[in-house]
């Protein structure tokens, strides 16, 4: 497969040769992982990487038969086009053997194990959970009611493979003809965005059958009043009859209609919509005090709130600062 990332990047395993410090500068760029490699004459790996918002592309070779363990990939999801050679990968209890020309995507919460042989070249795309599962809400108009998993070997003969190795190769082209001090705006958050919507939309995963069927009715009168208040009030207490009465409806028809056409309760509506607003916020003012902003937002049962928020984004409400994401 003619796809590779430009060399204009320089090999960030240049000046590693043993096992522990490979390791250690792959984990920088992919994950913590233990990895065991055949032999013990001196390696010469290969790994080219280019950031982008959200989101990495990578090429990595080992040049050595390895044994690897990840782990659960808890902040993100790892989309793997193998170049070269033959790799075993186990995920969770689902296996597949890939050889050039294959596609397998790992996903969070799921531990992974590789094996490669000595030619095994892959070329990896790799996504933060969290740009993916926000994207799909909004594409489905509702929160996440379950896991978002993808097929973990992709068929050949699936349209979306196509069009995944040629977004791969988009990609390295760009990479290679645009000038450094453009790269931050062409390869930004619009880009990402893009990148989200063609990985949902093009390959298999837990939600493409609901993806499938389309967008939502429009929200009926009553929804939308109820929900244009949550908006504008999600600081103050709103109560099922509160809403009930801006909304014109008896408490049971607006439960109802949550149900029915935002796949979840008045409740849980509400806390989605402070975990988000919240996120916005401490991302926005890291010095600001989380306390504060979580009374800001409506925020009184702090326990069960940062349970909730860690589920949606993978660490709490006091990590968001040091993260940045």
């Amino acid at each position: 497969m003619e796809i590779a990332i430009p060399r204009t990047h320089s090999n960030r395993l240049g000046a590693s040769r043993a096992r522990e410090d490979v390791e250690r500068e792959v984990a920088k760029l992919l994950c913590e992982h233990r990895m065991e490699v055949s032999g013990r004459e001196p390696l010469n790996a290969e790994l080219y990487g280019v950031a982008m918002h959200r989101a990495s592309l990578l090429e990595l070779c080992y040049g050595r038969e390895t044994h690897i363990d990840a782990g659960e990939l808890d902040h993100h999801y790892l989309f793997r086009a193998t170049l070269a050679g033959r790799c075993e990968l186990e995920s969770g209890n689902e296996r597949a053997s890939l050889s050039a020309g294959s596609l397998s995507v790992s996903s969070p919460s799921r531990k992974s194990r590789i094996r490669t042989d000595t030619a095994c070249r892959s070329l990896l795309l790799r996504v933060d959970r969290a740009a993916l599962e926000i994207k799909l809400a909004e594409m489905l108009q509702s929160s996440l009611r379950r896991p978002l998993v993808f097929e973990l070997d992709i068929s050949r003969t699936h349209s979306g493979a196509a069009v995944f190795h040629s977004t791969l190769r988009y990609l390295c082209t760009l990479c290679e003809q645009i000038e450094p001090s453009a790269r931050d705006s062409l390869l930004g958050p619009e880009l990402t965005q893009w990148l989200a919507t063609l990985l949902l939309t093009q390959l298999p995963h837990s939600y493409s059958e609901t993806l499938a069927r389309g967008a939502k009715p429009p929200l009926p009168a009553h929804v939308k009043r109820a929900r244009d208040h949550i908006a504008a009030h999600l600081g103050e207490t709103l109560s099922i009859a509160t809403l009930a009465q801006v909304a014109g409806v008896s408490p049971r028809t607006l439960q109802n209609g949550f149900s029915q056409f935002l796949d979840q309760s008045p409740a849980d509506y509400i806390r989605e919509r402070r975990i988000e607003a919240v996120h916005r916020a401490l991302k926005a003012d890291p010095e600001r005090s989380v306390t504060d902003v979580l009374l800001e937002h409506g925020v009184h049962s702090f326990g069960h709130f940062a349970k909730a928020y860690a589920r949606r984004y993978g660490y709490p409400p006091s990590a968001t600062a040091k993260r940045g994401q």
